[in-house]
């Protein structure tokens, strides 16, 4: 009888602890659901909306993150769009994810909506990495919400009725077959009406940039576009395009573009921090006379202009002969990094272009550059290594 009643208990307590880990589990899997409940915004769904507002019924869809009992968009929520395609194959990107949306969520004092171009299940790796972040810092006032934007869906229109449009420009702006940019997802800027079709100003950043700033400072700068603007950017901080226009600046040798802006000369410009206003982009007939053959290859031969840099190449271009279309950005919303041209024999000219006074409000990581782990105000010219 002993031995009967010590295995009913033992058989008791196993049925009690396995019963606790079960609880355990469901709680801890109600609690991430409720921390991040997201919606996916499919083409279809996207369609759907495309008749509401971006602040309006359409955003009732989406929940939110830090907040969950509000789903509605909040007064002056600032809209960002980023790619992560491949995000679930490479830890770098990854980690530049997580890093960057970090920083956003840092400094903001506006709600935001970030809309992530990527695959199904990259899309279920930024929110676990989200998931962290929030975590991490314990943070419940944030309020953040995330849309999916399939990468299917942006492939279907650059495949349909933009496929000789997209194999203009890879001709062009992705000149190496091998080409990073290659990718069509690097000309989605121009397809953003239909891609996000209930936003009328979008914040487009790479993924390797970290913010050390209020990213509603950098918005603000929508207020001081001038009817004729379409897209912000800030300028090159390379001789990028000096190289490109070598032998256009032989022939022309009073040219100012390509020369740095010390210099009284237009760079070019970088792609890595874009502010759109998708109305204005799309029904520009400038930009869109830019996408047939016949110009684009007319400008192309003029300049002696080809590419590996997709839409910033595109946009360059047209800001050689349209700078008007485009607002310039100061360079502390977008300090890039990159110093391969300072060894490829732009030494003597090279800290003409890479010089940006200021305090910087986001840094760039270009051509994977290490970004300094530097706290407080942080002055653009301090020597980067």
């Amino acid at each position: 009888m002993g031995v009967l009643r010590y295995i009913f208990a033992y058989k008791k307590l196993v049925i009690i602890i396995f019963l606790l880990l079960m609880s355990t589990l469901l709680v801890v899997k109600m609690l991430e659901i409720v921390s991040f409940p997201i919606t996916k915004l499919t083409p279809k769904r996207a369609a759907q909306h495309s008749n509401m507002s971006s602040t309006g019924d359409a955003a009732q869809a989406v929940a939110s993150v830090g907040n969950s009992g509000n789903t509605a968009v909040a007064a002056g929520t600032i809209e960002i769009a980023l790619i992560f395609r491949h995000g679930s194959e490479k830890e770098t990107l990854q980690h530049n994810f997580q890093e960057c949306i970090q920083s956003v969520l840092q400094y903001t004092s506006s709600p935001l909506r970030i809309h992530v171009v990527t695959d199904a299940a990259s899309y279920a790796v930024a929110t676990k990495l989200v998931q962290n972040i929030f975590k991490a810092n314990d943070w419940h006032d944030k309020p953040l919400k995330m849309l999916h934007v399939p990468t299917e869906g942006v492939e279907l229109l650059s495949e349909g009725a933009g496929s000789a449009m997209v194999g203009v420009l890879q001709e062009f702006f992705t000149s190496r077959r091998n080409s990073y940019y290659r990718d069509p997802l690097f000309f989605f800027s121009l397809f953003l009406h239909n891609i996000l079709p209930t936003l009328t100003q979008v914040i487009l950043m790479d993924v390797d940039v970290r913010v050390v700033d209020d990213i509603a400072d950098l918005h603000s700068h929508f207020s001081k576009f001038q009817p004729h603007h379409v897209i912000g950017m800030s300028q090159e901080l390379a001789p990028t395009y000096r190289h490109v226009l070598s032998a256009y600046r032989i022939n022309h040798p009073t040219t100012t573009l390509g020369s740095p802006p010390d210099e009284g000369g237009f760079p070019g410009y970088n792609s890595g921090v874009m502010l759109v206003n998708i109305p204005a982009l799309n029904s520009s007939t400038i930009i869109a006379s830019y996408l047939e053959r016949k110009l684009l290859e007319e400008r192309c031969n003029y300049y002696s202009f080809r590419g590996n840099l997709g839409d910033q190449d595109l946009y360059t271009l047209i800001a050689f002969d349209h700078p008007y279309l485009f607002y310039t950005l100061p360079c502390t919303w977008n300090r890039q990094l990159c110093q391969w041209w300072r060894n490829r024999g732009y030494s003597l000219v090279f800290d003409h272009y890479f010089n940006c006074p200021g305090k910087v409000s986001l840094y760039h990581g270009n051509c994977k550059s290490t970004i300094p782990e530097l706290p407080g105000p942080v002055s653009a010219n301090k020597v980067l290594q």
